[in-house]
């Protein structure tokens, strides 16, 4: 469940343009949508190197999450979770 909301969060500023822009055409709308879709890890990415005190905390969250995931059983997810780490504390200017 909590899957499918992370999904639907991801994908919701993408839908929203494309159902904004849609009376340009059906095209343009589909190509600004996938846009904003693909370009919000970035923008993540982007805000943790600008200020890094988030990225300590998002990587210390995600470094939860992952040791939480692995005691559960859940690999791929822990994984997962641990190259968030991984990006995080590179975005913030740790090298591990």
């Amino acid at each position: 469940m909590l899957i499918a909301l992370l999904c639907l969060a991801a994908l919701a500023p993408g839908v929203a343009t494309a159902w904004l822009l849609r009376k340009r055409g059906h095209l343009i709308a589909v190509l600004a949508g996938a846009g904003v879709t693909v370009s919000l890890p970035f923008l993540l990415a982007l805000s943790l190197v600008v200020f890094p005190p988030l990225g300590i905390l998002v990587a210390a969250l995600a470094g939860i999450a992952a040791l939480n995931a692995y005691e559960e059983g859940h690999l791929w997810v822990a994984t997962a979770w641990g190259s968030v780490v991984v990006v995080a504390c590179a975005c913030s200017g740790w090298s591990l």
